[in-house]
């Protein structure tokens, strides 16, 4: 019944494009199994439990811990605390990251951790001491769920939009350059010296150079891409940024170009599926792209030299225009058919017959045995009827208000850094989150299912079962 006492939990977005479709299909998933689900913005998802006056539910947040006193508070907020981590894909290079993913501490509130497959489950098992090795599972992603040609259905909106804007055939190029810009690559060398898990002076230093070459990449690669930009033969090349990059920076270099397009717009899948193919330099996208059942390009010389890697298995390996137009010209054949790749594959993602989706919500049902009103409705009813905790509510805000204003005061003479650019918070929500659309994916996903979807405030979904 909708509304009446049920386990809860709580999923923040915080790359929209990147996660939002794959956490309603697993939010659909724990729907069915009678949990009610609020998903949207982290400073929604964060603002609810601030509010709500109860300590049950699940909070799943997306990836490594950073902030300690983050994780203290939701310890005492929530029931449960499990991660999903969308940062460790089964392009990444080298698991050996996870052990930078999680300030010390954080590790000690955490009820479970996901990852994409077997070998990011061992490696997790490996570098992670403050968490046991029971709660460190790999039971695949909903992201990957998404990507199967069984759900390419509900991107056929889009994609009929995209090839109505671009009825000649393009080639979509996925960045994952990171640092793009001089501002940008500043900022990151900070945020890494000053921020996050604690680093040696060596890591430190790897991590700095990683970002130095990755911004000397991105200006040779722009120089590759006025030479495509005057070569007949060569189709119309679709940029996608990622999302933690300088967008602008894109655009200033690419406006004079007549057929390179900087577009950033919606989740990437529809993206990929209506192209002719997709340029890599090692990202996740090549994987989507290989499991979507679309050829793959890997621009060797425009990536952080690492052999072997999944990205480059799935490949053709382009270095020139001469290699470029000859992949143009391979028939796509289907790389996933490849047994040998397909071997490659499962040892980094987990195939099974139930779904990543379904795993993870029967998973994540069993960490809590306590049902509650909704947390939306009953902080509605605190409000009117408590006029004690509203008046100490108030003080609260004032506080809070009064402690930033300082800061920023104090920030303001000292000239602190900025750690984080500007641009990246809009980049990472692009228009929000709306009833609409959860509405229409959820409709797709789980055509017969009966799902109440509601919008409790401002990117703040609500999903439950009828």
């Amino acid at each position: 019944m909708v509304n009446s006492p049920k386990k809860e939990i709580y999923i923040p977005i915080e790359i929209k494009p990147r996660e939002f479709v794959s956490q309603l299909l697993l939010s659909g998933e724990l729907a069915k199994k009678g949990l009610r689900v609020y998903i949207g913005s982290k400073k929604s998802i964060d603002l609810l439990i601030e509010k709500k006056h109860n300590t049950s539910g699940i909070y799943l947040y997306k990836g490594g811990g950073s902030n300690l006193n983050k994780f203290k508070k939701l310890s005492k907020q929530v029931e449960a605390i499990a991660v999903l981590d969308q940062e460790i894909s089964p392009a990444t290079r080298d698991y050996n990251i996870i052990k930078n993913r999680f300030v010390k501490g954080c590790l000690k509130y955490v009820s479970r951790l996901y990852y994409v497959g077997s070998e990011a489950q061992k490696t997790a098992i490996n570098v992670l001491d403050e968490i046991e090795p029971s709660k460190i599972k790999a039971y695949g992603w909903p992201r990957i769920d998404i990507w199967q040609p069984s759900l390419h259905h509900i991107w056929q909106n889009e994609i009929k939009s995209i090839k109505s804007r671009f009825p000649e055939p393009f080639i979509l190029f996925t960045s994952d350059f990171g640092t793009n810009s001089l501002s940008l690559l500043r900022q990151q060398c900070l945020w890494t010296e000053k921020r996050g898990a604690k680093k040696t002076r060596q890591e430190i230093s790897i991590f700095k150079n990683i970002y130095k070459k990755n911004y000397e990449l991105f200006l040779t690669f722009i120089d590759f891409l006025s030479k495509i930009d005057t070569d007949k033969e060569i189709p119309k090349i679709i940029v996608r940024p990622h999302p933690g990059e300088d967008h602008q920076e894109w655009i200033n270099k690419l406006k004079f170009f007549s057929k390179v397009d900087v577009i950033y717009e919606g989740d990437v899948s529809p993206w990929i599926l209506a192209s002719e193919g997709v340029l890599q330099r090692g990202c996740t996208c090549s994987i989507e792209a290989a499991i979507s059942e679309k050829k793959i390009g890997f621009l060797s010389d425009y990536a952080i030299k690492k052999n072997d890697s999944l990205s480059e298995i799935v490949s053709h390996k382009i270095t020139n225009l001469k290699t470029l137009r000859n992949w143009l010209r391979i028939k796509n054949e289907g790389v996933i058919e490849d047994k040998n790749f397909y071997k490659q594959l499962k040892k980094h993602i987990v195939f099974s017959d139930k779904s990543a989706a379904s795993k993870i919500a029967l998973d994540l049902s069993k960490l809590t045995d306590k049902s509650t009103n909704p947390s939306h409705i009953f902080e509605k009813h605190k409000k009117e009827s408590n006029n004690i905790q509203n008046f100490e509510r108030i003080i609260t805000m004032v506080f809070r208000k009064a402690v930033s204003f300082f800061r920023k005061v104090i920030n303001y003479f000292y000239k602190k850094p900025n750690y984080i650019p500007n641009f990246y918070k809009k980049n990472k929500m692009q228009n929000g989150i709306h009833l609409s659309e959860s509405k229409f994916y959820l409709s797709l996903m789980f055509p017969k299912i009966k799902l109440n979807v509601e919008e409790t405030s401002v990117n703040l979904i609500k999903i439950e079962s009828s």
